[in-house]
């Protein structure tokens, strides 16, 4: 393993303080985020990942000379003054940059037919009107749609915080700007809309996804999410994903603190009702007023804190809701530069024509090219393997120092969904030491996957010098998610609520039942980098003091309007 892209550091024996002003479990793009904004008001943070390396699903590894990013494949809203683009500045100042993937930024093949995504809603619509012109009142409909829905995700994360001025500024936003089609079904929306069954694909295949889920569980405001965070065009960090975690370690140890890794917290200690620290697995015991989980909300809950001992036992903040989706994610070394073996900037997403088939199906259906083909084998691992469409992303054409870094290489990724009870006959094993039939299961898969490759992308043929495949297993072993998920919690219409009542993820709020303890990351609002973020950002403001909120948003407006230095803000 090659050390030049890991992040943070394992501490040396006795280098864990036994105090801090605040610890942050899990050092995800939401672990990192609340961290950062408290150190910024000048608060010492440790935060503590049980990984090799920093970032979640942010971070990236190398092997044998191969280096791959796992999660970030592009992300959206990072033009001047956009929201993603002013966090960033804000939490790194400055030193983060992006390089924009060029339009378009999504290729969509369904069954064949291929759709692009090209930057500007007015672009976007034009090319879908061209399409289908007999449809051309149903598409204008479906973005004036999309339009009204931009204020829903603002108006929910409001209404995640304490406080009245918060709860009451969130009632008014979602009164003024929630539109009833917003929490219900993005298929149920877009099938009133439109009528041609191919338009309905060409919209709906990104938010399953890239959101995992069936359309008739997305909530549509997620898909008008999704449009109006690439409207602007699509950005990759210069220098690999593993820039996200570097950039943001740095003013955590500006402020006197540290990403430490290798460094599993396992458990949450209280006093009554307040968090006081953390015991690390080690036995180190670390106290802080502020205690932060960006480790999941499942993982907080039923792992790290105590049980209950009284005889009533506490509401359980997660009954009735859902992990999200496992996936596979095959990592490709290939020989030949981006440009000699055709690989494109943007991503590519590969369907049957039905994005919703393998994730309506449910368990024990389907298969990886959607169709009904024969199974990969024999015996258990041998029984139909049913995953979901594909996503192709090749990070080597994405970051324009790539080449330079590796000359005459390549690497990409392809990822597609599996069925959650897939790999369960296999939990419990041990990560380097799995049953022969998990080894047979995952050579078959690679090999379904690798055959569509070739299809998509022939010029990739006989370039494949290296291949793994990281399964369910692996992403519980890393990255700690129960199940494998890839955004945590599920998302769907259940957590949200019908827009009458709440919805289940609404008792997932950044502040807990107990004192001094915060939720941040991915299960406090939305899945993917910008959910994350945003729930770093609402933990760290519940976190803070009056003071240190104020400190904190006037940072990040001085960010928004180019006035900020990238310093302290208490500086």
């Amino acid at each position: 393993m090659t050390r030049g892209v890991l992040v943070g550091r394992r501490p040396a024996p006795g280098e864990v303080a036994d105090a801090y002003d605040a610890v942050v479990i899990g050092s995800g793009a939401g672990g990192l985020t609340t961290a950062v904004c408290l150190a910024r008001q000048g608060r010492r943070v440790a935060v503590f990942e049980q990984h090799y390396t920093a970032g979640g699903y942010t971070h990236a590894y190398r092997r044998r000379g191969w280096e791959w990013d796992v999660g970030i494949h592009y992300v959206g809203q990072l033009a001047p003054r956009e929201p993603v683009r002013v966090l960033s500045d804000y939490l790194t100042g400055g030193a983060l940059r992006w390089a924009p993937l060029g339009d378009p930024y999504d290729e969509y093949r369904l069954a064949g037919e291929v759709h692009r995504a090209p930057v500007g809603f007015d672009s976007y619509r034009a090319g879908l009107i061209a399409r289908f012109p007999a449809e051309r009142a149903g598409i204008e409909a479906l973005f004036r749609l999309i339009a009204r829905c931009r204020a829903v995700l603002p108006a929910l994360a409001l209404g995640r915080l304490s406080g009245p001025v918060a709860r009451r500024l969130a009632r008014l936003l979602r009164a003024a700007a929630v539109p009833p089609e917003a929490l219900r079904p993005a298929r149920e929306v877009v099938a009133g809309l439109v009528r041609d069954e191919r338009l309905r694909q060409a919209v709906l295949t990104p938010s399953v996804l890239l959101l995992a889920d069936s359309s008739s569980r997305l909530p549509f405001f997620l898909l008008a999410v999704l449009f109006e965070h690439f409207r602007t065009g699509a950005w990759y960090p210069v220098g690999g994903s593993a820039a996200i975690a570097r950039a943001l370690a740095e003013p955590v140890r500006a402020a006197g603190g540290e990403v430490f890794v290798r460094t599993p917290v396992a458990r949450i200690t209280l006093d009554g009702t307040r968090a006081t620290g953390v015991v690390l697995a080690d036995g180190t015991r670390v106290r802080a007023p502020v205690v932060v989980s960006a480790a999941g909300a499942h993982h907080t809950y039923r792992t790290l804190l105590p049980r209950p001992s009284g005889a009533a036992p506490e509401p359980d903040p997660l009954e009735g809701l859902r992990n999200g989706y496992p996936f596979v994610l095959l990592f490709l070394g290939l020989d030949g530069d981006p440009a000699e073996l055709g690989l494109p900037r943007h991503n590519l997403m590969v369907t049957d024509g039905d994005c919703d088939a393998f994730f309506d199906a449910g368990a024990g259906k389907g298969v990886l090219d959607g169709g009904t083909g024969p199974a990969p084998g024999g015996g258990p691992a041998g029984s139909a393997a049913p995953t979901s469409g594909l996503f192709l992303s090749f990070s080597c054409a994405k970051d324009p120092t790539w080449t330079a870094r590796h000359p005459g290489r390549s690497t990409g990724e392809i990822l597609a969904y599996v069925d959650p009870e897939l790999f369960a006959p296999f939990r419990g094993s041990r990560w380097r030491d799995r049953d022969p039939e998990y080894l047979a299961l995952k050579a078959a898969l690679t090999e379904r996957l690798l055959d569509r490759l070739y299809r998509e992308l022939p010029r990739t043929r006989g370039r494949v010098a290296y291949h793994e495949l990281g399964t369910p297993l692996t992403a519980e072993h890393f990255a700690g998610w129960p199940g494998g998920s890839l955004y945590g919690l599920a998302k769907d219409v259940a957590a949200f609520g019908d827009g009458h009542g709440p919805g289940l993820a609404d008792r997932l709020r950044p502040r807990t039942a107990h004192d001094g303890l915060y939720l941040s990351g991915q299960d406090v609002l939305a899945g993917g980098f910008m959910g994350a973020v945003t729930g770093g950002l609402l933990a760290a403001h519940e976190a803070l003091d009056r003071r240190g909120r104020a400190r904190l948003w006037t940072g990040l407006l001085a960010s928004a309007t180019g006035r900020s230095r990238g310093t302290s803000d208490l500086a």
